[in-house]
């Protein structure tokens, strides 16, 4: 059992000062994970920062992930729930890889997302945008055959409307994000 499934699991002090995540959930995601939401006591300390997702219920049911600083989603399979959180880093690898992100961002994104700390999602900009990329999936879902991974990255190449202009799209915020460490 890993050391985030054990005290997720078990609620005791972790020995050490363990990377973290912060993930806000919508309330159906928390309800069907079966946790609660918190508001976050910590910083997330992996590079992106903070993650939001939800639950999509279409057939087979999808679980959407959007990253805070760069709007940048990540489309997968809920099923099975019990185990998304820890299935996440894996599409998200190939997201960034995808992106052209190179060996130690990907590897450092990676690292920090070693715990999570599941809250409730608090920033009404990037709650809009995992609605408008709800209803973006129902409209590019079958051109792209239903594939996630793609679908993944066409929405991440569409103007999002509230990221700067330098950053129009969610794979320029990451590319900029990448380059300098901070959107500008």
């Amino acid at each position: 059992m890993s050391i985030c499934i054990y005290h997720h699991l078990h609620k005791k002090p972790l020995p050490f000062k363990q990377l973290m995540f912060n993930l806000h959930c919508s309330q159906k995601l928390l309800d069907r994970l079966g946790t609660k939401g918190v508001v976050p006591t910590e910083s997330s300390t992996n590079i992106l920062g903070n993650w939001y997702a939800k639950v999509i219920f279409t057939k087979p049911q999808v679980a959407l992930f959007v990253n805070e600083r760069t709007l940048l989603p990540v489309l997968m399979p809920f099923a099975p729930a019990t185990n998304l959180v820890e299935r996440f880093p894996h599409y998200l690898f190939k997201i960034l890889l995808a992106h052209g992100m190179n060996q130690a961002f990907i590897e450092n994104e990676m690292n920090g997302l070693d715990r999570v700390n599941f809250c409730t999602a608090t920033n009404r900009t990037t709650i809009a945008m995992l609605n408008r990329y709800t209803l973006d999936l129902g409209f590019i879902s079958e051109m792209h055959g239903g594939n996630l991974f793609v679908i993944s990255m066409d929405i991440a190449n569409r103007p999002s409307g509230v990221l700067p202009k330098s950053s129009i799209t969610p794979a320029l915020a990451l590319q900029d994000f990448a380059a300098i460490g901070q959107m500008h």
